[in-house]
């Protein structure tokens, strides 16, 4: 009899990810790596950030590191996710005008959502080994209607790593 998985295996969000349709849109070669083409409608932006705001401890912050886009962190009691859970700590999400975002999952969080092709690794992870973590992503600009569902769900995920826990549930080697 095998044994079920432990609940933060997977965030809830992410268990029944479908495939995104499309090729993967390109993305520019330098700093902050912006999305080339097939972005988002105008708005989508405006609700990826009201998803955000939604979550529990958020604040919006100046973006760090010219990072082009609107910064999101979490207040002290709840940012009790790992240090590589945070683009910059205390930011764990960036929100672009184009409708990308800039976040970090659990590295089988963050695998699963790149193999389904809903985002990539962030490319300064690859050309900055070291200095962006690897499960640091850009998930691309959703660009119809369960497209931006499916982008509200990974920042929620995005937000139970930097939080530390999902739901009453700690995740290994947070600080809860």
């Amino acid at each position: 009899m095998r044994s079920a998985a432990p609940v933060w295996a997977m965030a809830p969000g992410l268990r029944r990810l479908a495939t995104r349709p499309g090729s993967a849109p390109r993305l520019a070669p330098t700093w902050p790596c912006h999305q080339l083409g097939d972005t988002s409608p105008a708005g989508y932006a405006a609700r990826l950030v009201s998803c955000a705001c939604a979550l529990a401890g958020v604040e919006e912050v100046p973006a760090p590191m010219n990072a082009a886009g609107r910064a999101f962190a979490l207040d002290d009691i709840h940012a009790m996710g790992q240090p590589e859970a945070f683009v910059f700590a205390p930011v764990w999400l960036i929100v672009r005008s184009d409708g990308s975002l800039h976040l970090t999952l659990r590295p089988e969080w963050a695998q699963k959502v790149a193999a389904k092709g809903w985002g990539t690794v962030h490319p300064f992870a690859r050309y900055m080994a070291g200095a962006v973590p690897p499960q640091s992503l850009v998930v691309y600009a959703p660009r119809n209607q369960s497209e931006l569902a499916v982008a509200a769900r990974i920042i929620a995920a995005a937000h139970c790593y930097a939080s530390g826990r999902i739901g009453d549930v700690a995740l290994p080697d947070s600080r809860w």
